[in-house]
């Protein structure tokens, strides 16, 4: 076949369908004449295109311009009734034939099967021919079915598709008296209509049709133009290109476009069949950012250098997902480089604040549990803490308490909201039952409208009204607040719902309305106010048909988005709809290449952004088939084609190595020396001392600027709450020899084992007194069961541990503490540093010496206690500035014993003969017995033979380290100690 020559014009396709019109038709006939467009944006443009294209001067009847939908709708002298009236009348049906039907099972499957009707019509389907074959489909696998798994319900699912052409010849008898359609009906009536029109001889013949870039036809659609053809009432004008139109081309965009060129015989010379892809210079940049959050801001900065090159050029930003709406509007550049734009596709309800409100109230309500045993909340449903915290956080919320604090009429109501928030905190509210919401609410209407409770969809409806009205206070006075639309257009969806179900005898449930409300919303548009032919559009990718622009910005072009995923959104299996030739996946996947090809035809920028592999937000790293097909396939063909392959990255500017670590320092002034100095003369405990060896920024937010970490709700026990159960219950299991001071034997133990569970059962109980969510239940059960099983094997493990029993217990749970006077560089009198601890456990040895013993609940190993090492040990210097310096799990472990070791022996009232130990019992490594940290090291290292004097010397290196003006206060390079740090939010890890 040959090339056709590039064509001489540059102008857009409408604008030569306008001089084809103009020149084709004289005045009279060019009245009279219907041209039928893919969409309404194309009827705006055509019309502007037919002004421009009249000569100056010259007055003249516009043809009858209008969208194929519209006209299809005319054409069948029908009103399209709503499509939750259409499920409520189709439930009415089934229910005649079915009276066992329950109504929140047909929600489930009713929107699918009017789908499947309105498909049906609209091809102009044999719907008696397919109903059969789904009958005898179904009767089938009845058949291979084992008579033993047959129960009613198969009965009545094998019931439903032979029902099914009765239903739906009743479902349009029933809308045949009021003339109300769905779309695919009105698309069938209307190709009767004209049929009967045309059999009539009586009648006059239509006016001329003109089509004008219709892409995949539908069967009605097809038939309709077939019809007009026959009678010489109808010219089609396609906007197709050879690179995707040639008979022997590989590319689906043109797989329907080459049917019809075949079926109507048309002509392959006019400018509906020209070069434009292979024939035209194109530049082309593939964008690849990291993540879908960026593209938003990437096309604003596209726009933006688009209207600089060339500020005359119209430019379309195309939204394959509609998601990203809103972040393409907040990153358009300013108002002097785009001084006007048309936001053609509208803002959908699921994208707004508004609808996240009416989502999170759902969730409470959708996910509370109710009592299933009698009693005071018997039927009363309880919120789970996280979802109800959670929306009274939502922004709308939070408006109306500023609102509501404002009021000085009604002080008791201020910080409603926050007080309600703090209260779930302070007492750990796991699970608030409903009449508990409502009296920390204080009776407040909207605490009532949020969590009174949901039996059935009045109740809905009545929080919804109350919900709309308290927030239309809030924005009524802010003059033209996008929010107080969002309220309308919801106040509008909830009447039609009160509407459709206020005369129904079956209340919907809870679930039901939501799916009818969320399908509503789903649908529902907020359109904006702009410039119809301003230079810039906003557009997604089904308003492109017909248009064409000079630059095009094209998002989300990764598989899956474009196209859209492979989901067969139909009752129908597959076989069926492939057999009856009704449309699939495949043939959605081909009019999406089509619109893609056809919206680069005459673009001479073209900038098309991906996301890259690997990235969040996006379900697939994947480019896009059609950007494959543009750089191996069409580049190769026209050589005035520019592809340039870039990858987007955020500027970060000049940093040098290591500064992202280090950024957060803070140098010690005076005033941070007199606060660490105070720290030092109060105590310093271990735990703290580790703290500020592994980072010492969190020590300064912990201990000097006291930042407080915010409380949580505990749902279960954390690992700090099932240590304290754990020490806790083994003190008092032990607490009677400790008061009487008398040996622990192992005659003694099974007496003690008895006792364990009761005492764990009494500890949870106690530890979660101010909780709501009960010790016995869930996680805490769990906890309680494995705190039983620790202490049980540990206590059993004693007679087996070498020279343990029998067990003289000194003190439980006693304070310890000693003091240093450590020289300080600068300053005259030396520092006293106090340190302290808490022992869990003070035995008395035989030969006069003391242990002090820490329980562990977490795994300790004993080769981590050696600091020396044992592959290659460290000598005794080095093992001494490990101790000193290291902040390993390790080194914590083994200071914390050398320091209570050093405060045993230092007791100022009752010191422990020299040679005391400290050691710790792992409560899940109990078969190791008690682990002891060597600290022979210390002496070794320090030339001194005396233990506390040589500790006593290291401490006061410790305290000068950390009174050092040189050694600023900085955060931990370790970002592994940063996962669980609370304060990682302020040092930006």
């Amino acid at each position: 076949m040959p090339v056709p020559a590039p064509p001489a014009s540059t102008r857009t396709f409408l604008a030569d369908i306008a001089h084809e019109l103009l020149a084709s038709y004289d005045v009279d006939a060019l009245a009279d004449l219907v041209v039928v467009v893919p969409t309404r944006r194309a009827v705006v443009y055509l019309k502007n295109e037919l002004a421009l294209a009249t000569p100056d001067g010259q007055a003249l009847w516009a043809p009858r311009i209008a969208a194929m939908e519209d006209y299809m709708v005319e054409r069948a002298s029908v009103q399209l009734e709503e499509p939750i009236a259409l499920q409520l009348l189709l439930f009415d049906i089934f229910k005649h034939l079915d009276p066992d039907l329950q109504f929140d099972q047909f929600v489930g499957w009713g929107g699918l099967l009017l789908q499947d009707f309105s498909t049906l019509d609209q091809h102009l389907a044999d719907t008696k021919s397919i109903f059969e074959y789904l009958a005898e489909a179904k009767a089938l696998e009845r058949w291979q079915l084992d008579p033993e798994l047959k129960t009613t319900g198969l009965d009545r699912y094998f019931g439903f598709w032979g029902q099914l052409h009765k239903v739906y010849l009743r479902f349009k008898a029933r809308l045949k008296p009021q003339h109300l359609a769905y779309p695919g009906l009105a698309y069938r009536r209307a190709v009767q209509r004209l049929r009967a029109e045309l059999a009539d001889v009586k009648k006059p013949l239509p006016p001329q049709h003109v089509f004008v870039g219709l892409g995949g036809l539908s069967k009605a659609e097809e038939t309709f133009i077939s019809l007009l053809r026959k009678v010489k009432r109808a010219a089609i004008y396609f906007d197709g290109d050879p690179f995707y139109l040639e008979d022997d081309s590989p590319n689906r965009a043109g797989q329907s476009l080459r049917r019809y060129w075949r079926q109507w015989d048309l002509p392959r010379d006019t400018f509906t069949y020209q070069e434009h892809l292979r024939g035209r210079p194109h530049h082309v940049r593939l964008l690849g950012v990291a993540n879908a959050s960026m593209q938003g801001k990437l096309a604003g900065q596209l726009l933006a250098e688009a209207r600089q090159l060339n500020p005359a050029a119209s430019v379309a930003v195309v939204l394959p997902d509609e998601t990203l709406l809103l972040p393409v509007l907040h990153g358009l550049p300013p108002q002097a480089l785009v001084p006007d734009f048309n936001v053609t596709m509208g803002l959908s309800f699921q994208s707004t604040a508004l609808f996240n409100l009416v989502d999170l109230l759902f969730e409470v309500h959708l996910t509370g549990i109710r009592e299933g045993e009698p009693g005071p909340d018997y039927g009363v449903p309880k919120y789970h803490h996280l979802a109800v915290t959670k929306l009274l956080a939502h922004p709308f919320l939070r408006r109306f308490q500023a609102w509501q604090d404002a009021q000085t009429d009604q002080p008791q109501y201020h910080k409603l909201l926050d007080h309600i928030c703090s209260e779930i905190v302070r007492r750990h509210l796991v699970l608030l039952p409903a009449t508990e919401l409502l009296k920390l609410g204080q009776g407040h209407p909207l605490i009532g409208a949020l969590f009174k409770t949901w039996d059935n969809c009045d109740g809905i409806i009545r929080a919804c009204y109350t919900l709309i009205e308290l927030l239309r206070q809030v924005y009524e006075q802010a003059h033209g607040a996008i929010e107080a639309e969002y309220l309308y257009l919801f106040y509008t969806l909830v009447r039609q719902l009160d509407s459709a179900f206020d005369c129904r005898e079956q209340r919907l449930s809870v679930r039901s309305f939501r799916r009818f409300l969320y399908d509503q919303m789903r649908r529902t548009r907020l359109p904006f106010a702009g410039e119809p032919l301003a230079q810039v559009q906003i557009m997604g990718l089904l308003e492109t048909r017909a248009l064409d622009f000079d630059h095009v910005i094209i998002l989300s072009c990764n598989e899956n988005s474009l196209p859209a995923p492979k989901r067969q959104q139909s009752l129908f299996p597959y076989d069926v709809l492939a057999e009856y030739k009704l449309p699939t996946y495949a043939d959605a996947e081909a009019t999406a290449a089509y619109n893609f090809w056809r919206l680069l035809q005459r673009a001479g920028r073209v900038d098309l952004v991906h996301v890259l592999p690997g990235a969040e937000g996006v379900k697939t790293g994947e480019r896009s088939r059609f950007l494959r097909q543009l750089e191996f396939d069409l580049a190769a063909q026209n050589p005035a084609l520019v592809v340039e392959d870039r990858t987007v990255e955020v500027p970060t500017g000049e940093v040098a190595e290591g500064a992202l670590l280090n950024d957060l320092v803070l140098g010690k002034d005076a005033p941070m020396l007199a606060g660490l100095r105070g720290v030092l003369e109060r105590g310093l405990s271990p735990s703290a001392l580790n703290e500020y060896l592994a980072c010492s920024l969190k020590f300064y937010f912990s201990r000097l600027a006291r930042f407080q970490e915010n409380e949580e709700v505990e749902e279960a026990l954390g690992a700090d709450g099932f240590g304290t159960v754990v020490h806790d219950a083994l003190e008092q299991l032990l607490k009677p020899f400790e008061v009487e001071k008398r040996d622990l034997t192992a005659a003694d133990l099974p007496a003690i084992l008895a006792k364990v569970p009761a005492e764990v059962r009494r500890q949870l109980r106690q530890e979660g007194a101010d909780r709501q969510a009960r010790p016995e239940d869930g996680l805490n059960h769990v906890l309680g069961q494995v705190a039983v099983r620790l202490i049980r094997k540990y206590l059993e493990s004693l007679p087996e541990q070498p020279g343990v029993l029998p067990l003289r217990i000194a003190a439980q749970e006693t304070p310890m503490a000693a003091t240093v006077f450590a020289d300080i560089p600068g300053e005259a009198a030396p520092l006293a540093v106090r340190i302290f601890g808490r022992a869990d456990r003070i035995d008395a040895l035989p030969d006069g010496r003391r242990r002090v013993v820490d329980y562990k609940t977490g795994l300790v190993e004993r080769r981590e206690l050696n600091l020396r090492g044992t592959q290659k040990p460290l000598s005794a210097a080095d093992t001494v500035e490990r101790l000193l310096t290291d902040s390993s799990s390790g080194a914590d472990k083994v200071r914390q014993l050398w320091l209570y070791r050093f405060m045993l022996e230092s007791d100022a009232l009752n010191p422990a003969p020299p040679g005391s130990e400290a050691a710790i019992m792992s409560l899940r490594k109990i078969d190791e017995g008690l682990l002891s940290a060597p600290l022979d090291f210390i002496t070794e290292a320090t030339g001194e033979p005396d233990f506390l004097k040589a500790s006593a010397g290291l401490i006061a290196r410790l305290a000068r380290r950390m009174l050092d003006p040189a050694e600023p206060i900085r955060k931990t390079d370790d970002l592994a100690k940063c996962e669980y740090c609370p304060y990682r939010g302020i040092c930006a890890r």
